[in-house]
């Protein structure tokens, strides 16, 4: 078995204070964290209800774990040097005609900034393609185009997906299928949380 850890570091700051704990006669510092994070730090999950519109009741801290802990996941690899931005439906149907599990991954190569002018996204046909494959989780490193949005996060709230951003690492999955656990912070209310998230391959 093979674990990944797909998750990027978060560099927010974070500060840190010193408070005397005496135990047994003895005096130690225990070390105390301040955290002042963004829901969008490092790798982070989006709940449908991200988009208030598709809020389904479900948060951070209610969403069923076992829809984040060990789903099947398909992977796909695209090769996508000299390719035009946006990635069309064939793509995905080349490597995969069907997708059969709980989880999808698309690793697109990407290595800038997602909101860089020209990053990778995904167009209306293939986000059609992927809702109704009929996934509860999706993992990709680009989804939207800035400039001139297709609607992905709509269309895949609006079906109950949740989807990880920002992932790392993709590129050293090399199973056609994995199980991916995602480790939110289980945060009331919250729809939108920093998280870790493993490939596990067998």
């Amino acid at each position: 078995m093979k674990i990944i850890d797909l998750t990027r570091k978060i560099s927010q700051q974070v500060t840190t204070r010193y408070v005397p704990i005496k135990i047994a006669n003895k005096r130690y510092q225990g070390v105390i964290h301040d955290f002042f994070l963004s829901s969008m730090s490092g790798t982070y999950i989006d709940f449908p209800g991200h988009l208030a519109e598709f809020d389904n009741g479900l948060d951070a801290a209610t969403y069923p774990v076992e829809r984040l802990f060990m789903v099947e996941t398909t992977v796909i690899h695209l090769e996508r040097k000299n390719q035009a931005r946006e990635i069309a439906v064939q793509e995905l149907e080349k490597l995969a005609p069907s997708v059969v599990t709980p989880g999808l991954l698309i690793n697109t190569g990407w290595k800038k900034e997602i909101y860089h002018p020209e990053v990778y996204f995904y167009s209306r046909e293939t986000i059609s393609w992927i809702v109704n494959q009929k996934i509860s989780l999706f993992i990709s490193d680009v989804y939207e185009n800035q400039a001139d949005p297709q609607g992905i996060f709509v269309e895949f709230f609006k079906a109950g997906i949740a989807t990880v951003c920002l992932p790392e690492n993709l590129e050293k999955i090399t199973s056609p299928r994995v199980k991916i656990c995602v480790f939110p912070l289980a945060i009331s209310k919250a729809t939108q949380v920093p998280c870790r998230i493993l490939a596990i391959e067998e």
